[in-house]
């Protein structure tokens, strides 16, 4: 899903019982897989306007109002499948994020692979709506990706004052460190169940695959913040912006997403980071 990548281009996003977190995790994975399937049911274009917040933002190929993009979007032959793998509930229960496989067909026939990530924002009238969407190409995966694995909310408390400063500082600490050595910034504040997404590469699952994958990347890098936000319970948050690497003689720019949730009031890891290349200019 759901992202203008290469081939989605083609096709023109304070303390709560933990039970209820359990709860609201099971609910955010229901509104991922009723999202693909009414995608299927009703059409690409319905499903996104459904299911987009009025003022959900996706990469297109910089931040971009999501549901304005779809008015647009025309499905004539084209079905988008995907699911949930990975989801993460703050304790409000009102925040989450979701990622997974999705592919694109037309006329039946597959013509892409890649990555989704979504984050979700329960509204005032108790849906689940996607505020932010993007994603990544990838090879055919070779297998499924199995049912769908969900982080819950910490049982440690969380004073939302004290991590809101500590995430300033966890992301500001990323952004400089990142500027000497990319992947070996990132894999300090990796969380165990990382998932790294790049274009063109299978997704690196579990922090030693996030190791093996970003002990390749030497560059140095500069990200720059553009948005982002965090949930009530200050437990989970996301940033998004734009990055230009320096590999030898080469400048690779593009736009990234992190999502990070709270070990602690003063301990934010890394569970998600995507970047996502511009694409090329055409001569």
């Amino acid at each position: 899903m759901r992202s203008l990548s290469k081939t989605t281009a083609i096709f023109l996003g304070m303390s709560i019982l933990p039970a209820f977190g359990q709860d609201a995790g099971q609910s955010l994975v229901d509104a991922e897989k009723s999202f693909a399937q009414t995608s299927l049911d009703r059409g690409i274009h319905d499903s996104f306007l459904k299911f987009f917040a009025d003022d959900c933002v996706m990469f297109a190929p910089g931040p971009t109002n999501g549901k304005k993009i779809f008015e647009k979007f025309k499905d004539e032959d084209r079905k988008l499948f995907w699911q949930p793998a990975f989801a993460a509930i703050a304790k409000s229960g009102d925040f989450g994020i979701t990622t997974g496989p999705w592919e694109m067909r037309r006329s039946e026939k597959p013509v892409g692979f890649g990555q989704f990530v979504s984050v979700w924002k329960k509204q005032n009238d108790g849906n689940w709506k996607v505020i932010f969407d993007t994603g990544i190409d990838n090879p055919q995966p070779k297998q499924s990706p199995g049912d769908v694995e969900i982080l819950r909310p910490n049982d440690r408390e969380v004073h939302v004052d004290l991590a809101q400063s500590a995430f300033d500082h966890a992301d500001e600490s990323l952004r400089n460190t990142i500027k000497e050595g990319a992947g070996s910034a990132l894999i300090v504040v990796a969380a165990d169940p990382i998932r790294v997404l790049r274009d063109d590469v299978s997704p690196a699952i579990g922090k030693p695959a996030a190791r093996l994958m970003l002990n390749a990347d030497q560059s140095k890098m500069t990200r720059n913040n553009e948005g982002g936000g965090m949930s009530a319970s200050g437990d989970l948050a996301y940033k998004y912006g734009s990055y230009s690497a320096e590999r030898g003689n080469v400048t690779e720019r593009g736009h990234f997403l992190t999502i990070w949730r709270a070990e602690s009031d003063d301990d934010w890891r890394v569970i998600v980071d995507l970047q996502k290349k511009e694409p090329e200019k055409k001569s």
